[in-house]
């Protein structure tokens, strides 16, 4: 259809060429002149080499200007030497017109062009919004994943969209249910079993006290009495979930941290208090207390003594306990805060304790909000920092 239309448009402009007088030709020429094809006057053939394949334009041209003109007029085709198509023919008096076609352009509108540049505005923008739609709730999802702690709900998925977010929502809440009661569960049982151990070591050590052989009688004691740690600290890491209970109050951190080093001062601790300054911030006191406290005995036990400091940051408050021990190794920082773990190799419970101090620490920290940093310190020694959230 496009070569018929383009067919009877040269021969229309042939034809207007053949009509009039040879010195008026030169003037219409520039009129003539259309964006896919120009017309020339002379130079027949000039710069062009014949087609070995030729397309059936000039056929279609002939028969065009033949049906125009009411006589026959031969067409020959070749190509130009700038790769346009060129007809040349000749009119009635000789005179020789060439024809060079090119390829066929697209002209747009402005208007059509901001028309669909504003549709294509609206598509990229539907898009948008469909997969924000579409991502939004796996969002929700996944920080609602990361906010699940230990004794506390975290963040509530919202009942709203399609049916599958909705089934989604559903069972997360299910399995973060599963997994508080599981845990609820398993620290229930260990101060259960804690609890009803202390009976029998009781009973056992008023036994063992009527003994008459003094060595075997010391050694039973000092088992008796490593038994009746661990199940004290057995009790204290299950009665952590009570930390929950108590309420968020604003806390002097420093009168704190200076009535703890004084109570161990009294006891002839060496525990260093190295000064530092912030302001008051809302926290539970007496689970902060018992953090700092399970934090220096570790440093006691281990180094001898123990150094804390105070300090202030434009996001948080750091509470620093720091000794010349012989540290974590790196490969086992993020073990330590696991129940029943113990960096040190005999397995002793003299040497490397129960291995719940440092749990305890990371149940109560959870309650408090608050976050624990172990990093080597310079020159030998470990650095526990308390990072609590202003």
């Amino acid at each position: 259809m496009m070569v018929d239309y383009l067919s009877a448009d040269v021969a229309s402009s042939v034809a207007i060429l053949e009509r009039l007088p040879a010195f008026e030709r030169g003037m219409w020429i520039e009129r003539l002149q259309r964006p896919n094809y120009r017309v020339r006057l002379g130079d027949e053939g000039g710069g062009s080499s014949p087609l070995e394949s030729p397309s059936g334009m000039a056929k279609t041209v002939s028969q065009s200007l033949s049906q125009v003109l009411g006589q026959t007029v031969v067409v020959k085709e070749s190509s130009g030497a700038d790769g346009d198509l060129r007809l040349d023919l000749r009119l009635r008096d000789g005179q020789p017109v060439s024809v060079l076609i090119g390829p066929p352009s697209l002209r747009l509108s402005p208007w059509l062009l901001a028309a669909l540049g504003f549709e294509l505005a609206l598509l990229v923008a539907g898009c948008w919004l469909a997969v924000r739609q579409v991502t939004q709730p796996l969002k929700q999802l996944a920080d609602a994943a990361r906010s699940l702690r230990p004794g506390k709900r975290g963040i509530a998925l919202p009942r709203v969209g399609p049916c599958e977010v909705l089934d989604a929502a559903e069972a997360f809440e299910q399995m973060r249910q599963r997994i508080n009661e599981h845990l609820e569960e398993r620290v229930e049982m260990l101060g259960s079993i804690s609890h009803d151990l202390q009976t029998p070591i009781t009973r056992m050590r008023l036994r063992v006290d009527i003994l008459r052989q003094e060595p075997l009688r010391d050694k039973l004691l000092a088992d008796l009495a490593q038994m009746q740690h661990l199940v004290e600290m057995g009790l204290a890491y299950a009665r952590t979930s009570q930390a929950v209970e108590e309420p968020l109050v604003p806390t002097d951190l420093v009168a704190l941290l200076e009535s703890t080093i004084a109570d161990y001062s009294d006891a002839g601790k060496a525990v260093i208090w190295t000064g530092g300054a912030a302001r008051n911030t809302r926290t539970r006191p007496k689970a902060l207390h018992r953090i700092v406290v399970n934090l220096i005995d570790n440093s006691l036990k281990f180094a001898g003594a123990a150094e804390v400091a105070l300090e202030s940051r434009a996001d948080a408050i750091e509470i620093s306990v720091m000794d010349r021990g012989p540290g974590i190794p790196p490969e086992a920082i993020d073990k330590v805060i696991r129940p029943f773990y113990r960096v040190e190799g005999s397995r002793s419970r003299e040497t490397g304790g129960t291995g719940l101090g440092l749990a305890i620490v990371q149940r109560l920290l959870v309650h408090c909000e608050a976050e624990l940093i172990l990093r080597p310190r310079e020159g030998g020694g470990l650095v526990a920092k308390v990072r609590l959230p202003v």
